[in-house]
């Protein structure tokens, strides 16, 4: 199902605004647009700007993403003994208090796990950002109908981003820079490694800003000191790209440079453009927000925001499209054991009537079971009367002897007679069956009945075209008055 997502990122003096619809694969980017604003542009007018925009071009947004500037955030790495999310956000707040330029409770907290150490260790990339502000900014825009669910660093958005078209990735390195500043992202074995934001010198001139932005892709890279990758990639985007800067840029970290935006899967316009490497931390915003974000989030536990209307009536809708399909499948199952007793009844007959047939081969045609089964207890009931002095007669009737038969194959069709014979003494069966085990099965139940004196096993042979087995059973009948021994 696919959604349309709107991704508000802020910066001290510009806007952007990108609308994308989710679904398989990539987010596909529809509509986007950038703003100036002024320095001291507050929460209200980025609400304002932001609603001016959706109401021009009539944009259907469900959900909103906030991108939050990285450059007003404090970040660090901190080392916990664990790896639990719950624990890690329990201790998070008093680890980071000492980084602070803010009291805890002032503050919103969000964090990324890293490579550099392993289970039961981690050590996680955490962000700190005023709660005051990021408040206020969800407010305004839930104000105007466009309440965020998610909340980022927009360098978070950019290692998103990477992550998404450098999967399984060792070590890179992306160097951004556009419109007075640099960002610098940094991910280590497909995890996120370091996030930096700084301006540009103002005065600087290409060549003195090529040597700014090798200086500090350096520094980004300090944290790799300790456990050097075999390979580093480096990726550039905006002003970092071009030829002068990539070479001193190529040259300070001995690696070859690539365009952000000739990596594959780049996305493009709907016109068939390719989207300006200056909407790459929005659209990696993006991303994030379409595959939950988790603990970069910063609108999670006491600032998780209120579910919206439209959250409301799709759970309502799942939770109603749930209880029909329960309801589908219950009576589908109702119906279908049903079916299942109805073949278990009609197999059951069909066996009663091949074990009547083999033990009265002579009866009337056309006779219902009922009548088959008065007949031949009619006739059993004659021969036991002319025997019963001679003390010859069997513990059970025929009728008996048929029924321990049956109930010795088993109810559940694994087992089935082919013929059935008896005489005065014995009977002999001769059946098929799913595999040795039912065989040693039949015959013990048939071994624990009364009407039996003994069972013996004559025969029994695997036939693997058919999957079953051929066995034959000989019964030695109980005289009166002697039971199984």
């Amino acid at each position: 199902m696919r959604e349309s997502l709107l991704v508000v990122a802020r910066r001290p003096q510009s806007l952007t605004v990108l609308l994308v619809e989710t679904g398989p694969g990539l987010p596909a980017p529809t509509v986007a647009a950038s703003f100036p604003l002024p320095p001291d542009a507050s929460a209200t007018d980025v609400a304002e700007t932001v609603t001016q925009l959706v109401r021009e071009q009539t944009l259907d947004a469900r959900r909103v993403a906030l991108g939050l500037d990285a450059a007003e955030a404090t970040l660090r790495r901190l080392a916990f003994p664990f790896t639990a999310p719950a624990k890690i956000d329990l201790v998070l707040g008093p680890e980071f208090e000492p980084f602070l330029t803010a009291p805890p409770a002032e503050t919103a907290l969000a964090w990324a796990a890293t490579a550099l150490a392993a289970p039961p260790e981690t050590v996680v990339l955490a962000a700190a950002v005023s709660r005051e502000a990021l408040a206020a900014q969800a407010a305004a825009l839930a104000a105007v109908g466009l309440p965020p669910q998610t909340a980022c660093l927009d360098l978070a958005g950019l290692d998103a981003l990477l992550q998404a078209l450098m999967p399984g990735c060792e070590a890179v390195l992306c160097v951004h820079a556009e419109a007075g500043r640099a960002d610098f992202v940094c991910r280590l074995d497909d995890a996120p490694l370091t996030w930096r934001s700084l301006l540009l010198p103002e005065a600087a001139d290409a060549g003195q800003q090529a040597a700014f932005l090798a200086r500090e892709a350096a520094l980004t890279l300090s944290p790799l000191a300790g456990r050097p990758p075999v390979g580093l990639t480096l990726v550039l985007g905006g002003q970092a790209a071009r030829p002068e800067t990539a070479a001193a840029l190529e040259a300070a970290l001995g690696a070859p440079a690539t365009a952000l935006s000739a990596l594959p899967g780049w996305p493009r316009l709907p016109t068939g453009e390719a989207l300006p490497e200056a909407l790459a931390l929005a659209y990696g915003l993006a991303l994030q927000a379409a595959k939950d974000p988790k603990t970069t989030n910063f609108l999670r536990g006491e600032l998780a925001p209120a579910l919206s209307r439209a959250t409301l009536r799709r759970a309502l809708l799942l939770a109603g499209g749930s209880a029909l399909t329960l309801a589908v499948c219950a009576i589908g199952a109702y119906f279908s054991m049903l079916w299942r007793l109805d073949a278990s009844l009609a197999r059951t007959r069909a066996e009663t009537e091949t074990v009547i047939a083999a033990a009265a081969p002579n009866l009337a045609p056309g006779l219902t079971l009922t009548q088959k089964l008065s007949a031949l207890r009619g006739r059993l009931a004659e021969g036991a009367a002319a025997r019963r002095d001679q003390g010859t007669v069997p513990a059970g009737s025929v009728l008996e002897i048929l029924a321990a038969i049956h109930q010795g194959l088993g109810p559940d069709g694994a087992a089935k007679a082919r013929r059935v014979a008896l005489d005065e003494s014995r009977a002999t069966i001769d059946a098929v069956a799913d595999d040795y085990t039912t065989v040693d099965a039949v015959k013990r139940r048939l071994a624990a009945m009364e009407v039996f004196s003994g069972v013996e096993i004559r025969g029994a042979k695997n036939n693997p075209e058919k999957k079953q087995v051929e066995f034959q059973l000989d019964l030695k009948l109980a005289a009166a008055g002697q039971g199984a021994p």
